[in-house]
This record gives C-alpha cells, structure tokens and sequence, in this order.
C-alpha cells in the first residue's frame, strides 16, 4: 500500500494553556480520504485441505455440495503421479486438463488442475521459481509454503477451495475439517499479471 505523507502545521500553541489553536487552518494540510491512493492487487482467497486419497477428495466435494457450496471451479494440487491414469471432473462433468509444474528443484514433477491456483503457480514457475515451495513464499508466509511442498512431495493431495463470500468460506472450512487429514487454512494469492 502507498500512502501519501500527511504534514500539519500547529499554528498556536500557548504553553499556559494545554490546548491546541483548533483552527480550519491546522487541518487544512492533511489528505482527504479520496486523496489517498490505495493500490493492492486483485486477490484470490482459497480454503486448502490436505487429502491422502482421492477417495476422501469425492467425499469432501460431495459434502460442499450438500452444504450448498456451488463450486464454480477448485484446484488439485499433487506429484504428477498422484494423478496418474486419473480423470478429474469439473462440477459440470466435463473433464479437467492436468498441467504439469517442472520445478527445476524438485525431484518429482507436480501437476494441478487446471484452473486459478494452475495459473498463479506457472506465472511463478515463468518468472524464475525453482521449486513449490518458492512459488507460494510469493504470498504465503514461508512456514505456510514449506509446508505444502512437504504434503506434495509426501504423495498427499492439496484441494485449494475458491471463496467468495464469508458463507463460502465457512462451509469450506467445516467440510473440510471434517474428511482432511492434516490442517486447515484460508490463503490470498494474487491473480497473475495484475
């Protein structure tokens, strides 16, 4: 975020008296809210489970569904082969495209649905990223992204959940607490190329 430097002259202080000169001018110098420029990137917000089956995957999408989340799209993350001879259906049933991540550090290749997630790790994988890991540090705090390269390479699923409202955001979280087998978080990641 920038801010624009707020200056402010007192124009009167009598030290007899602790009070300041409350003058229009005294205030006169300090920005407008309109006057502030407020820059931040366009975010997207996920829920993320972590899965050791695709078994407990079907199980969570079909609870988010029970619990009326309409899921517009969702991402898997894994090792290419956690996806192998595997087809991975959108919510309309159409098949969705696997894109493999090349991280020149890491020892197995990873692979995502595609999708937001696919799109915000190429761009980073494009920009010079070497591994998993160093892809999310570009949002999330270092532990947070260890931690995910770690349940990848380990064989686990990633399911990064799309929110778009506090409603969407606590069904996620309760269905996934509920079928993952480790932790669960809510994570920004900003959209690429903005």
């Amino acid at each position: 975020m920038v801010f624009a430097k707020a200056r402010a002259t007192l124009t009167h202080i009598n030290p007899q008296r602790p009070s300041v000169d409350n003058t229009p001018q005294l205030f006169a110098s300090y920005p407008s809210l309109a006057e502030i420029p407020f820059m931040e990137q366009p975010k997207l917000r996920f829920a993320v489970g972590t899965f050791d089956t695709w078994q407990q995957v079907r199980v969570a999408l079909h609870d988010l569904r029970v619990h009326g989340l309409l899921l517009n799209s969702f991402n898997c993350l894994a090792l290419e082969l956690v996806f192998g001879g595997k087809t991975i259906l959108a919510p309309d049933q159409q098949p969705i495209v696997i894109e493999v991540l090349s991280f020149p550090d890491s020892p197995n290749p990873i692979a995502s649905t595609c999708g937001p997630l696919a799109d915000c790790l190429s761009g980073r994988l494009r920009a010079g990223a070497k591994s998993l890991n160093e892809a999310l540090a570009h949002w999330l705090i270092p532990r947070h992204a260890a931690h995910f390269q770690d349940a990848v390479e380990a064989g686990k699923i990633l399911f990064w959940i799309p929110l778009t409202d506090a409603d969407d955001e606590r069904r996620a979280y309760q269905t996934l607490l509920a079928h993952s087998s480790n932790s669960v978080g809510v994570h920004d990641l900003a959209l690429p190329g903005e």
